[in-house]
């Protein structure tokens, strides 16, 4: 998308900014799961693939948050205010940077997933990343909704969305700490450095949920002023 093309519809919406913001964060995300795929099966030509891939998407969100924040109006003629839309862009970018983190971490270390685990990460991961997907169709539906006048009906249907959301970081949460349990009867059983750092992978798989739920929350808040 051209700069003055993005300019244009940020003038129409402040929201559509940060929707294609949104896009870019849930391709990372999905980017992140095909990564995950190929790690589980030792591929790591495909993985590497993948993380070339997510580090230019997390720099494509990058510069669109930056172009929100230098372009974005100092007056908006809605009840939104500009540094409430500026946090709320700089949230929704924890989540390529997760799976940037996530990712280089793994392939920096060439991190293999314990068979015992294996299961309980990935489905641990694809919750997390589910949560991502989520949080996208919640901008979409606030966009779509200052658009068209924030109806009360809409706004059900954002509370149905976010609820949802509310729903799959619980399960995220619910399947972190089973794989946390998991993993540490067998811990013992690998070198305490990987033990370490697969430790920090989980933890940054559970926060890509977090940052998800929080978007959630915040479009909530910002559409209930």
């Amino acid at each position: 998308m051209g700069n003055d093309t993005f300019l244009g519809m940020l003038a129409e919406s402040p929201f559509s900014g940060l929707q294609e913001h949104m896009k870019i964060g849930n391709k990372t995300s999905k980017e992140l799961q095909r990564f995950l795929k190929a790690v589980s099966k030792n591929d790591w030509k495909e993985a590497k693939e993948c993380r070339k891939e997510i580090v230019s998407l997390e720099n494509q969100a990058d510069d669109i948050k930056n172009s929100i924040r230098n372009n974005l109006p100092k007056s908006l003629f809605m009840s939104v205010s500009r540094q409430d839309l500026l946090d709320l862009v700089f949230t929704m970018d924890g989540i390529p940077n997760a799976a940037k983190d996530i990712s280089g971490v793994m392939i920096g270390r060439q991190m293999l997933i314990p068979e015992e685990i294996k299961s309980g990460f990935i489905d641990c991961a694809n919750a997390a990343i589910k949560a991502a997907n989520q949080a996208s169709n919640a901008v979409k539906k606030v966009d779509q909704m200052q658009r068209s006048g924030f109806s009360s009906s809409d706004a059900n249907l954002l509370e149905d969305i976010v609820s949802e959301l509310e729903k799959i970081e619980k399960e995220n949460d619910e399947l972190e700490i089973a794989l946390r349990t998991e993993f540490f009867k067998v811990e013992k059983d690998y070198p305490p450095v990987d033990v370490m750092f697969l430790y920090d992978v989980i933890n940054k798989i559970g926060s890509l949920a977090d940052i998800s739920q929080t978007v959630g929350h915040v479009l909530i808040r910002l559409v209930s002023k």
